[in-house]
C-alpha cells in the first residue's frame, strides 16, 4: 500500500515537518484549490505521478477538517 493511502501513515521521527494553522474559510480554499489542480493536472509523464497522489491526500485532508467544523459548529 502507497504510504500517502495508509490510514495509519506517520512520518518518521527524524523526518522535518512543520505545522501550519489555517481557519476554515482557508481550507475551503485550499479545497477548492486542489479540486481544481486534480481536474486540471496534465498527467504523467508530463508531471510526477506523485504529485497527483499528494494533491488527491491533501484534498481528503481539507474534506476531513471541513467535516470536523461542521461538526464541532453543531454541538
Amino acid at each position: 500500500m502507497d504510504e500517502l493511502h495508509d490510514p495509519n501513515f506517520e512520518f518518521e521521527p527524524d523526518e522535518w515537518h512543520c505545522e501550519i494553522g489555517l481557519g476554515i474559510n482557508e481550507v475551503r480554499m485550499m479545497y477548492d484549490i486542489l479540486d481544481y489542480f486534480i481536474e486540471t493536472w496534465p498527467g504523467s509523464p508530463r508531471r510526477p505521478a506523485n504529485e497527483q497522489m499528494f494533491a488527491q491526500f491533501m484534498k481528503r485532508q481539507m474534506f476531513a477538517m471541513k467535516m470536523q467544523h461542521q461538526l464541532d459548529k453543531d454541538l
